[in-house]
């Protein structure tokens, strides 16, 4: 069971691969220069030698069909509905290869050369298509392991660079915290100070020592002036 589908595996990896693609599309080019070369050859002048017109045709029909080709393969540099026209081109060139604008013939006969240049279009228009996507395809394939290391240096970097915002940020925190011990330590000790300066008759915090010194000798909440103040009423 295995073997099986080991060999379907293998089946699909052939017929799924860019070799496959390319076989297909020699096949259809071969195919399609015969074509070329039976149409140029009957619209060439008689004046040119049977040799000449021979080896102008084929090199024609070639070059017709590799411009076919290398034009749809290339499609992200040229117009997208150049390799559409290219390949109506090719199908009409089935058509008159094959005599389908005979109108001496039947309606079936017409109907099947009509359908077999059509096809023949559509088959130069697909292979094209899919030859560029496989192409693109492997290409991408070969420069994954490139951008995977791309990424893990890329990753490395971000990770380092990671790793120094966090210690940035460690540092940051333990100033922050060692700021707010010192807030606090100031803030105890400007509570003693006040405390220190504050009248204990009138609660009203002074400037200094001296002023303090000063201000109970004249507070008017303090024992000693209320009673000299009532003296002095008296």
């Amino acid at each position: 069971m295995k073997k099986l589908e080991a060999t379907f595996y293998n089946i699909g990896m052939v017929i799924t691969s860019l070799e496959a693609v390319i076989f297909v599309m020699l096949v259809t080019i071969t195919c399609m220069t015969f074509f070329s070369h039976t149409l140029f050859i009957q619209v060439f002048p008689e004046s040119m030698s049977l040799w000449e017109k021979r080896l102008a045709t084929w090199l024609m029909a070639l070059a017709w069909e590799f411009t076919v080709l290398i034009t749809t393969c290339n499609t992200r540099h040229i117009n997208r509905h150049i390799p559409l026209v290219m390949a109506v081109a090719s199908g009409v060139i089935v058509l008159f290869f094959i005599q389908a604008f005979d109108p001496f013939q039947s309606p079936l006969m017409i109907t099947q050369r009509w359908f077999v240049g059509i096809l023949m279009a559509t088959i130069n228009y697909i292979y094209a298509e899919l030859f560029y996507a496989k192409w693109k395809e492997r290409m991408e394939l070969q420069q994954m392991p490139i951008k995977l290391v791309q990424s893990e240096s890329t990753l490395v970097e971000l990770q380092s660079t990671l790793d120094d915002v966090q210690s940035r940020l460690d540092e940051t925190q333990r100033t922050l915290m060692q700021r707010e011990r010192s807030l606090k330590e100031l803030e105890a000790f400007r509570k003693g100070v006040e405390a220190e300066l504050t009248c204990e008759h009138c609660q009203v915090v002074q400037k200094s020592y001296g002023v303090l010194r000063a201000h109970k000798g004249h507070c008017k909440q303090n024992p000693i002036n209320k009673e000299k103040l009532l003296n002095d009423a008296a």
